[in-house]
């Protein structure tokens, strides 16, 4: 009977202690599915132990399941061992399904994925590959790592290149629309050039037969014409003037807008070919022109000359009838951000007349073809030498600005220096 009592009083024991360790084995497992620990099963002498991993490993994989890329870990025989929520979201399958399945499963071409994998004993592998699932494509830029000796397995890292490839594409797509149109411009500029040669030829040839006539008449047959027939002769003969020169001037302009090769080029001597040019007119109204030396600059020499011209004749033919015309011309460098130009620096130079000046309300009109501030019969001119100035400094890079009074005006030019 004693020997019956303690066998029973060892089995309830024995129960007793099975109960204790089933219950914490529940808990373990019920704080693992909880994601209160991970654990981690080791296999000994075909035994199988569970440890649990606490505390920094569980804010880990907290951090990887909220991590705002996929990641994996795969077997070595491709098959996935876990995925994280982003993963699962990405190709829209549960996390549940997609563990036990084989990673190329997911993979459009195999092939480019095991090249990656294959580079992995050189170190971590990095590259491009499409994932392909329910008949829709995503491109990825993915990472390997191996994971061995420490786990029989390898993880991989990847990003959703959808947005960028997306971008790419846009902006190819937009880079080509671009090249298109500069060639259509380009062709259409050289279009431009032969119709301004053509119209000019086409325009000047009459008019020269126009002007050639209207001299010979008023030459050999003015004593058979009334004075209402040679005045009416006159105003046909300085009518084909004008616009012979508005033909000259058109054919300036146009050309003006044409970007030409440039090299260095010394404004001292473009300033003292332009003085030769416009001695005449200098000589005719005893104008005064004054410059303390100039810099060399990178740019069209023929554009300069144009530009220094325009400026010169320009402030001679707007002088004050009662004073002799002068003009000064300086330079200094001045900082890019104090003009609220984008180049760090910048050559500054001025001409300053004494001329009879402009309203300060024209200003803003004066670099716009065929603007005229004053009446044809007060001055000469068709209204395009500033617009030609305008856009030759545009083809430099650079802007022209004015400022005026009744005693003259001040027209300053910046000019981007140029690095040595």
């Amino acid at each position: 009977m004693k020997e019956k009592e303690k066998n029973t009083d060892q089995l309830l024991s024995e129960i007793e202690e099975l109960k204790n360790q089933l219950f914490e084995a529940h808990s373990i497992i019920d704080s693992i599915k909880q994601g209160e620990i991970d654990a981690l099963v080791v296999h000994q002498q075909g035994k199988a132990q569970i440890y649990s991993l606490e505390s920094a490993d569980y804010t880990y994989r907290i951090l990887i399941e909220k991590f705002g890329e996929g990641a994996l870990s795969i077997a070595d025989n491709g098959m996935i061992l876990y995925c994280n929520e982003y993963f699962s979201k990405l190709i829209g399958i549960k996390a549940t399904n997609i563990i036990g399945t084989l990673f190329e499963d997911y993979v459009e071409f195999p092939s480019e994925y095991k090249k990656l994998k294959n580079s992995l004993k050189n170190g971590n592998a990095k590259g491009e590959i499409n994932l392909k699932f329910k008949n829709k494509t995503v491109p990825v830029y993915v990472s390997l790592s191996d994971l061995h000796p420490m786990v029989s397995a390898f993880g991989i890292v990847l990003t959703d290149l959808s947005e960028k490839k997306k971008h790419e594409k846009a902006l190819d797509l937009y880079q080509r629309q671009l090249e298109a149109k500069v060639n259509e411009l380009n062709l259409s500029n050289i279009n431009l050039e032969q119709f301004i040669h053509v119209i000019s030829h086409d325009l000047k040839e009459p008019l020269r037969k126009i002007l050639t006539y209207t001299s010979l008449l008023n030459a050999t047959k003015s004593q058979i014409f009334s004075e209402k027939e040679i005045s009416n002769m006159n105003v046909i003969s300085s009518s084909a003037q004008r616009l012979n020169s508005l033909v000259d001037d058109l054919v300036k302009y146009a050309f003006s807008a044409v970007k030409e090769d440039t090299s260095t080029v010394d404004l001292n001597e473009v300033l003292t070919e332009v003085l030769d040019d416009l001695e005449l007119l200098i000589k005719e109204n005893n104008a005064k022109i004054n410059c303390d030396g100039l810099p060399k600059i990178k740019a069209s020499k023929v554009q300069m000359r144009q530009l220094f011209s325009n400026l010169i004749s320009n402030a001679i033919k707007y002088s004050k009838k009662e004073m002799i015309p002068e003009i000064t011309i300086l330079s200094e460098k001045v900082d890019g951000n104090s003009i609220q130009m984008p180049e760090d620096n910048y050559f500054k130079i001025c001409f300053t007349d004494n001329g009879i000046g402009m309203n300060p309300d024209h200003l803003g009109k004066i670099f716009t073809i065929f603007q005229r501030l004053h009446m044809k019969n007060e001055y000469s001119g068709n209204g395009i030498g500033l617009a030609i100035c305008k856009k030759i400094m545009d083809n430099h890079s650079g802007k022209i600005d004015v400022e005026s009074s009744p005693d003259g005006s001040i027209f300053s030019l910046y000019l981007p220096i140029s690095p040595q």
